[in-house]
This record gives structure tokens, C-alpha cells and sequence, in this order.
């Protein structure tokens, strides 16, 4: 009988993996890269040559690479099974090259399931050259740009500070609404509220228009407060709310992160262990679209659980152009499963996919908004109350953490008299802009193009571990030393921390990944002028009383 030979990057999946095809494989794993760019630069790339990267294979990654040779010796069929993304591809071909393997066949699936791993060994591939080279391509761009533009902020800054081809504008947009916060000149305006009681109950209500002045603010106070009050309208509207697409990665992240306070970088963890063990979907992807069988087994249980009137089926489609639609959202491959995980961060992280995939497949919550005018017998201003009943829960009886307070409102009718039980002014001043959150940040930088969902949550670890933020909670706040370098790169650099050149660099690589542009090419109409860039900075004086 063959002996066949399965590789994937984690032992985790690799031990799920060897339990679904028994003794017929040998499934070993890689530890993640077998070689990288070497730590020092001097020969890293060699540019001249068409900017070929100079691999080394890592000390503690001999041992690995052995194994791998030994079992490939004698296996007839050798398999890479690596993640289904540029990354994966990359790795997989690293392994094929280190280790020798002359024809290997590439396997993908998104999920860690029997069926999934059975259906994706029964069409293999070659290696995709495209995405491979693509992700060479952002290493090696990365390896370029921050390994010039560090080395002058080293010489013109402080020495031991960075920039980076993607950090640099995720900082910029930080320090930019540092600036916008430290300028804001704030404005005083008056909120007047006034309780009122009606045959029914009371009504707390606020005035439509909110004073700039005090003399108005008063003015509106002392003559509401001797004059006669009644209903001026009420309308009520009945209103549908929908549940919200299945999980991407940034929307995963941000979602963690409001709900649950979890970095990024914390979140992404414990999603990569649910999908080793075959919980869940693979945990990086732009994509919203689920599986015909998904939807099938999702509504089963929808309908089992909360009834037909709760279940309303829905494709959603992608908006990011340069999402893979084979890929799927992030859900859970078995939706009768509640709970998974092995640690409470897991069993937090699976709940939070389960119950998103779920309500994206229920119907919407019905909600019926009222709202009450009131008003004087005086020449001032309406009052105004907003209240909310549900009507029909829909998915919000599954997702109840994203259900509003209901507030209702007594019933009354256009002309009912009112009693004036209090009304009052208080004196508030306009707030600045916010800073960003963990959350904001990534939605930002996706709105933006800036970086992938592979990206986002080490380029929030990248800026808070060189010190360039600071941690407050939930809030990140550039420092003295993130706002000197981002204002230096921003005065020397402009068109390299900007959104516009960093999302096109983003859109290159996505054409390299799909075969319509050339890596040397690429790298080399970026290159000439960056370079140019560098050397004409190099004339600078030294910027800062930094260090």
C-alpha cells in the first residue's frame, strides 16, 4: 500500500488531522515558517539581482526540516496541507523547497472537518506561483521599506525607533486625530429637559433646540415654566431591524474588542486554536459569503430552537473587491455546537461566531418607535420624548447583547393637557473628536485599504510594543515619541505614509496574487523613486531633542 505523507504548519492541526485519516497518512507539521529573510539586512535582498530574497533557514528549525526529509524519502504522495491564504501558499512552498520534495500536491480547505480534509485530498493542486510570489513580494517590500526608512529615523530621530510600510500609516491616523483633539476649541451650548405628567404617567423630555447663550437658555426656562403645556404630536412608526453580516476578520476584531475588551492580537489567538481543533472556519478572511450546506444546517437548527417565524435565510455578498468568494465568513463548522474551546478566551471568542452566523440567518426584529412633541403656549421651542417597544424579537432573541432598552412611553393623544413637573437648563461644552479604539482603528485602516486581515492585528501590536502608543482601557494615545516620528515622517515622507500609496501598494499585491502583474516589475517601479527618497533625506539635519 503507498504511504502518503500530509504537511500543515501546526501540531494542533496536525493532531485533529491525524485523528480523521488514521494509520493510511503520516501527518506532521512545520511549525509555521521553515525559513525567513535573514534578521540582518546587509544581505537579505539582493536587489541588484531583481530583488531575490536571501532565505535562511533558523537554528531550531534544522531538526523539523529532517523530519520532514526523512518521512518524505519514503512516502510515495506528499501533501502540503498549509492554510488556504498567500501566507500558507508561501510556506508551503518554502517546504518544497528546503526539504527537496520534487512533486508535492497542495491541498485547501477552510475548515478543519473529516469531509472538508477527505474532499480537498480528492483535488489536489500544484502551488499556486501567483500567491506565493505575492506574499515574497510584501515580505520583501516590508524588509525594504523599513529597513531604509529605520535606519534614517535612527540617524535623524533617536536610535532604536522604526517606521514601516503599513505601521507607519496606521500611526499617522493616530497622530492625525491626536492633532485634530489638541486644536479643538470647544463651544458652550445649553440642554434643557423638562418632566411632565400626564393622565397616563410621566413624560421626560428635551427641547428641540439647544442655546448658545445663557440669557436664551433662561429665557426659555422662565417662560415655559409659567406657561400651559399640551401634546402637540405623537406618531408612531413601526421599524425592521437587521441582523448584521457573518463575521470577516476585521469585523471579528472589532466585535471582540467592544464586547468583550479583547486585543486584537488576543482575539486572533484564540480563533486560530478553534480552527485547529475544527471548531470553527479559518479565521482570516474578507469574505461574508456562507456555503449552500451551512445555511441548510443553520436554519435547521434555527427553526428547532426558536421556531419558523424566526428563521429568514440570506446570501450576503462582499463589498471588498479583492475578497476570494470561495472563502467563507468565519462560523462555526457545526452550528448545533453552543459551546467549544478549550480555554475561557476560546469559549468566549466561539460563542461571540456562533451566535453572530446564527442571527444573520434570522429575521429582523420588529420595533415600534414613538415619538412625542410637546408644547407651550409660548414662544419657545418643542419638547421632544423618543420612546421604543419590540414588537417581535427576530434575532435580537438570540443576540440579546445587541438589544437597546426598551423605553416606553404613557399613551397620550394630540391635545391632552400637561402638567409641568420640572424643567431645567444645564450648561455642557461640544466634546473633541474621539481618539480611536482597537476597534475604530481597524475599521478605519479597512475603509481605508490599508493593510489585510492578515495584517491588522500585528500592526497593532507592532505600534504599541515600539512605544509609539499607549494603552488607556480601550483607547489608543500616540506618545511623545509616536508623535515626533509620525510628524517626521509625515514632513519627509508624505507619500509613503499615505493612505493612497499604501492601498494601491495593497492592490499590486492582490494583482501579483492573481497573476496580472510581475514581482520584479512591481519591485522595481517602486524602488528607483524610494530609494531616491531615502538618499536625498540622508542630507537632513538631525530632527529632535529626542535623543
Amino acid at each position: 500500500m503507498s504511504k502518503r505523507l500530509l504537511i500543515v504548519e501546526s501540531p494542533t492541526k496536525a493532531r485533529t488531522i491525524q485523528n480523521y485519516l488514521g494509520k493510511d497518512y503520516t501527518v506532521l507539521a512545520s511549525v509555521g515558517h521553515v525559513r525567513d529573510l535573514p534578521k540582518s539586512n546587509k544581505d537579505a535582498v539582493d536587489i541588484e539581482g531583481g530583488f531575490i530574497p536571501r532565505y535562511v533557514v533558523p537554528a531550531g528549525k534544522r531538526e523539523v526540516i529532517e523530519k520532514i526529509e526523512r518521512a518524505a524519502a519514503k512516502a510515495d504522495e506528499i501533501y502540503l496541507a498549509t492554510d488556504p491564504d498567500r501566507e500558507g501558499e508561501a510556506i508551503a512552498w518554502h517546504i518544497k523547497e528546503v526539504a527537496g520534495i520534487r512533486t508535492p500536491k497542495r491541498v485547501v480547505f477552510h475548515e478543519i472537518t473529516k469531509e472538508a480534509v477527505e474532499e480537498a485530498l480528492a483535488h489536489p493542486r500544484a502551488i499556486d506561483e501567483n500567491l506565493r510570489r505575492a506574499q515574497e513580494a510584501r515580505r520583501v517590500l516590508d524588509r525594504i521599506v523599513g529597513y531604509d526608512l529605520s535606519g534614517l529615523i535612527w540617524k535623524k530621530v533617536r536610535y532604536g525607533l522604526s517606521a514601516g510600510r503599513v505601521q507607519s500609516p496606521a500611526l499617522r491616523i493616530l497622530a492625525e486625530r491626536e492633532r485634530e483633539i489638541k486644536s479643538f476649541i470647544p463651544i458652550t451650548y445649553f440642554v434643557l429637559s423638562a418632566l411632565f405628567k400626564s393622565k397616563a404617567g410621566t413624560i421626560a423630555t428635551t427641547c428641540t433646540e439647544e442655546p448658545v447663550t445663557q440669557a436664551e437658555a433662561e429665557r426659555i426656562v422662565q417662560a415655559g415654566r409659567s406657561a400651559l403645556w399640551s401634546v402637540a404630536t405623537v406618531t408612531e412608526k413601526s421599524e425592521e431591524r437587521n441582523p448584521r453580516p457573518p463575521f470577516t476578520t476585521s469585523t471579528l476584531q472589532q466585535t471582540a474588542s467592544t464586547r468583550l475588551g479583547f486585543a486584537p492580537s488576543r482575539t486572533m489567538r484564540a480563533a486560530q486554536k478553534l480552527y485547529e481543533a475544527g471548531h470553527i472556519t479559518y479565521m482570516r478572511t474578507d469574505s461574508v459569503n456562507l456555503s449552500t450546506e451551512a445555511v441548510a444546517k443553520m436554519a435547521g437548527v434555527i427553526e428547532k430552537k426558536f421556531g419558523k417565524e424566526y428563521l429568514q435565510v440570506r446570501a450576503y455578498k462582499t463589498t471588498s473587491k479583492n475578497a476570494q468568494e470561495a472563502h467563507e465568513a468565519v462560523r462555526p463548522t457545526d452550528p448545533l455546537k453552543e459551546r467549544a474551546g478549550a480555554t475561557p478566551d476560546e469559549n468566549e471568542v466561539y460563542a461571540l461566531i456562533h451566535t453572530r452566523t446564527l442571527a444573520s440567518q434570522m429575521a429582523p426584529a420588529k420595533i415600534m418607535r414613538t415619538a412625542v412633541a410637546v408644547k407651550a403656549n409660548a414662544e419657545i421651542p418643542l419638547f421632544t420624548a423618543n420612546g421604543s417597544r419590540m414588537l417581535f424579537p427576530g434575532w435580537l432573541a438570540l443576540d440579546t447583547a445587541a438589544r437597546g432598552e426598551d423605553v416606553e412611553l404613557p399613551k397620550v393623544a394630540v391635545g391632552d393637557s400637561l402638567t409641568l413637573l420640572s424643567l431645567a437648563s444645564q450648561e455642557k461644552q461640544t466634546e473633541p473628536p474621539n481618539r480611536y479604539t482597537e476597534a475604530g482603528l481597524i475599521k478605519e485602516l479597512e475603509k481605508r485599504g490599508i493593510g489585510r486581515p492578515s495584517t491588522y492585528a500585528s500592526i497593532m501590536k507592532t505600534i504599541a510594543d515600539r512605544g509609539y502608543v499607549d494603552k488607556i482601557g480601550r483607547i489608543l494615545k500616540p506618545t511623545a515619541t509616536g508623535m515626533v516620528v509620525s510628524g517626521w515622517l509625515e514632513e519627509n515622507f508624505p507619500e509613503y505614509v499615505s493612505d493612497t500609496f499604501t492601498a494601491e501598494m495593497e492592490n499590486e499585491l492582490d494583482e501579483i496574487a492573481r497573476g496580472e502583474r510581475g514581482y520584479t516589475e512591481t519591485l522595481s517601479a517602486f524602488y528607483g523613486p524610494f530609494e531616491k527618497a531615502v538618499r536625498a533625506k540622508d542630507r537632513l539635519p538631525k530632527a529632535t531633542s529626542l535623543g
